[in-house]
Formats: structure tokens, C-alpha cells, sequence
């Protein structure tokens, strides 16, 4: 790749201190080797792993910027594409803007900005949705294709639209991100390079700086990583991937088999509240007709951080009337501080009427993917860390079908997006069990009344 020529174009050094300055040490080493592996080694793919918010996306942005400079006269094209256009690729060019605007160009040499294209002089960077369902074919890429949060594209339409755009130019790809499950489009590549990597040679082909390296120079960064573990577990798949840089261990389940030992438990049921304690609770509504799913009810004691499971009572395919009232007598009775109940679709108005019949108070949970994917995380957190607890085996049907439940959940990436639970509907139990960790979060502590003494 030719340099272009001197003059008002700044020089590498220029966009290391303009376009960031306060870019750290193990950014800078980073950042230095792209710019030698974009100019010199044509056609390659280099891979780029950092802890979450440790910079990745500021090196993304400066290698953008230093690549439009360096070709302003010449020209050529960037393209960058990340799993979305917004929020994702819209903030990569944002980025970029203000790495190019920091430069503090000349009059009339300034950063052009339409829609997703920024451009200075004749070169320019176009910003793209990596989506399945995005419209990006007719581009090219004859300066670089980069990849912004690459473990979330989809390998196979990565490679049959996005690396076409650099076939007749023999543009470099650079692919940024966290690991997951070790098949992802960027951890496929990150295998490759380390490979390579380990034959030796003068260039690097992958990128990856561990937390405590980001820490030996933000110590702020190490406190807060640490108490992340601390909070999720040393196991759970966002501290594993995103601070570690491990895959995931037990991808394709929920919870992995050390997980789920930590939430069995040897406590005894109960089959009514004890006096003195706090209670929360999870509801997972299910079908009123035969074949249907189960509706779920789970009760856990609040011991301090813990909910230790003391009930599961399971009911299938009664008329919703029925199974509101006996919900409503069962809440009436162990009257939890909480209750976090799925309401979505048809769950909202059965919410609702149960509502009506009950004083606790009942969080109504509508299942979004993004709301979803928070409550397999808090159920992953909270088996982890043993915050939740379920009553040993007293051999009743809604136990065992508890237990199977969570061994056999899956998990899975779909779209950039975290997704969970069993096509066959065989998840009740799990759910309830999620949401009763959720309800334990929402309940507060415990109210102490305080008053006059006279």
C-alpha cells in the first residue's frame, strides 16, 4: 500500500497524540503494528481482542482516522461494518469524526460527514450494518475492511458480502471484538493468527492485551473488573469472554454442570412460611388446555443475599380462572415482598388479575430479547456466585422436572444477541427460577419500622 505524500498530511506519530491523546501504552504498541500490517501485507487478516471498555473501539477509530489522512490525495476506500448500523456502526463513525476533527486540519481540508460516509480529501470511510438483513452489496474496500465487534457476525455472510469488497484490491481486514463460544467469525481468525504468530516473523497478526495489563495502567479499571467477578462469578460467561477472553466453557447450556451443583441444595422444603421470615417469589404462567406448558410458581427465603428456594408448586393445563386463585391463595398466605411474573403476550392480563386479588407486590416482567438475555445472565450470576439455592430432593414431580430443567437449557448467540430456553417448552421451571433471582434483587431490603420512643 503507498504512503501518500508529505506536505499538510500528519505523520503516525501525529495521529497517536492528536486523535487520542491520552491513548495509553498498550494501545499505542497495538495501534503501531495495524499501521504496519494495513501498508505492508496486503490480503491479510489481523484480530484484535481487549477486555471490555479497555479501548479496542478507540484503536478501531484512530486506524480509520490515520487511513483517511494518509490517503487524502491519493484516495481509496474504508469500510466498516460492526453486528448493527445503530447504534453500533453509527458510534464507530462518531468516533472517528472526533478522532479526525482533533486534528486540527488545515482550512478547507476538513472531514466531510453525509448519513454513514466520512471522507477527507479524496479518501473516505463508509460505515455499514453487518446485519443479515442489511442491503451492502455494490461497495468496495480498497483501503481496509474492518470489523467493530466482529464475534457478533454472522461468519458465512461476513465472507460471501463483506470480503468480496476487498478481492480486486487486496485491502487488509482487521476484525475487533471479545471471544465466545471459540466459533465465531473472529475467534476462527484469532486461531489462525495466533498459529501464525507462533511460527514467528516481524509482523503481528493478533492483538490481545488481558485486563490486568489495562489495569497496570488504569488501576481504577482493575478495582472495578475485580468486583465484576465478584458480582457475576469467576464462571459466568460475560466475565469469562468479555474480562478474560476465554470461551465459553458450557456453550450450548445455560449453566454449567458446577453451576448447577451450586444451586442444589440440602435445606428442607417448607409448606408454609415460617414466622419472622422474608420471602420472594417467581411466576412463570403457562397454557390452560392439554399439551400445555406448565405454570410455575417458586418461593425462596431471603437470607441475606441468598434466595434459598422452599417451594415449587407446578400446575398444567387447568382454565387460567382456577390457577389465578390458587396463585392468589398461595401469595396470600406466605406473602412475599416480591413477585417478578413473566407478562408478556397473555401473561400481562393474567398478571393483572391476579393483581386485583392479591397486596404483594408484583413486578411484571414482558420478555424482550434484551430483557431475556438480563434474566439467563442474573440466573447464570446468581447460580455462580451461590445466591440462589433450591431445597433438597423431596421426590415430588415439580423437584425432578426442576432439576432436568436445568441441566438441559440451552444457550446460545442468535443475531449479536444472547438467547436461552428449550424449543420443546420445557423451561417453565428455569424461568420461574430466573425470575425469583430477579425478585430477590427488586424486593429491597428488608423495611425497619422506626418511630418515637415517647
Amino acid at each position: 500500500m503507498a504512503r501518500a505524500s508529505a506536505g499538510w498530511l500528519p505523520s503516525m506519530e501525529g495521529v497517536e497524540t492528536g486523535a487520542r491523546p491520552h491513548l495509553r501504552g498498550y494501545q499505542l504498541r497495538v495501534l503501531r503494528s495495524l499501521v504496519r500490517g494495513v501498508a505492508t501485507c496486503p490480503g491479510e487478516t489481523f484480530t484484535v481482542m481487549f477486555p471490555r471498555q479497555s479501548g479496542k473501539n478507540e484503536i478501531s477509530a484512530a486506524l480509520v482516522a490515520w487511513l483517511l489522512l494518509d490517503h487524502a490525495r491519493s484516495g481509496g476506500t474504508v469500510i466498516v461494518c460492526a453486528p448493527t448500523l445503530y447504534p453500533q456502526a453509527s458510534i464507530s463513525l462518531d468516533r472517528t469524526a472526533a478522532a479526525l476533527q482533533r486534528q486540527g486540519l488545515p482550512a478547507g481540508r476538513g472531514v466531510g460527514r453525509r448519513d454513514n460516509v466520512l471522507t477527507v480529501g479524496r479518501a473516505r470511510a463508509i460505515f455499514l450494518s453487518a446485519s443479515p438483513h442489511a442491503h451492502v452489496a455494490g461497495h468496495t474496500a480498497s483501503l481496509a475492511l474492518i470489523g467493530d465487534e466482529a464475534q457478533n457476525i454472522d461468519a458465512d455472510w461476513f465472507n460471501r458480502q463483506f470480503r468480496p469488497m476487498a478481492a480486486s484490491t487486496g485491502a487488509p481486514t482487521v476484525l475487533f471484538g471479545t471471544p465466545w463460544a471459540g466459533d465465531s467469525l473472529l475467534e476462527t481468525a484469532a486461531a489462525r493468527n495466533r498459529a501464525r504468530d507462533g511460527q514467528g516473523g516481524p509482523q503481528r497478526f493478533h492483538h490481545q492485551v488481558s485486563w490486568q495489563d489495562v489495569a497496570a495502567s488504569v488501576p481504577g479499571y482493575g478495582d472495578y473488573v475485580r468486583q465484576e467477578r465478584d458480582r457475576l462469578g469467576a464462571e459466568h460467561p460475560l466475565f469469562v469472554t468479555q474480562y478474560e477472553l476465554r470461551t465459553v466453557q458450557s456453550a450450548g447450556r445455560l449453566l454449567s454442570d458446577a453451576q448447577v451443583a451450586r444451586v442444589l441444595a440440602d435445606h428442607e422444603p417448607l409448606t408454609a412460611p415460617v414466622r419472622g421470615e422474608r420471602y420472594v417469589a417467581g411466576l412463570d404462567f403457562g397454557g390452560d388446555g392439554a399439551g400445555a406448558d406448565a405454570t410455575v410458581l417458586v418461593i425462596a427465603r431471603v437470607a441475606g443475599e441468598t434466595a434459598e428456594v422452599v417451594r415449587v408448586e407446578a400446575t398444567t393445563g387447568a382454565p387460567y380462572e382456577t390457577v389465578i386463585e390458587e396463585i392468589a391463595a398461595v401469595l396470600q398466605r406466605w406473602r412475599p415482598a416480591m413477585v417478578c411474573a413473566d407478562g408478556t403476550g397473555l401473561g400481562g392480563p393474567l398478571v393483572d388479575a391476579l393483581q386485583r386479588r392479591v397486596t404483594t407486590p408484583i413486578d411484571r416482567v414482558t420478555f424482550t430479547p434484551a430483557m431475556k438475555a438480563d434474566l439467563g445472565y442474573g440466573l447464570v450470576a446468581a447460580a455462580e456466585t451461590g445466591r440462589l439455592r433450591l431445597h433438597g430432593d423431596d421426590g415430588s414431580p415439580a423437584y425432578r422436572q426442576c432439576v432436568a430443567e436445568l441441566r438441559s437449557c440451552r444457550a446460545w448467540r442468535s443475531g449479536g444477541g444472547f438467547r436461552w430456553g428449550d424449543d420443546r417448552g420445557s423451561d417453565d421451571h428455569v424461568v420461574a427460577l430466573a425470575l425469583c433471582a430477579r425478585a430477590l434483587g427488586a424486593a429491597g431490603p428488608k423495611r425497619v419500622a422506626a418511630g418515637r420512643t415517647r
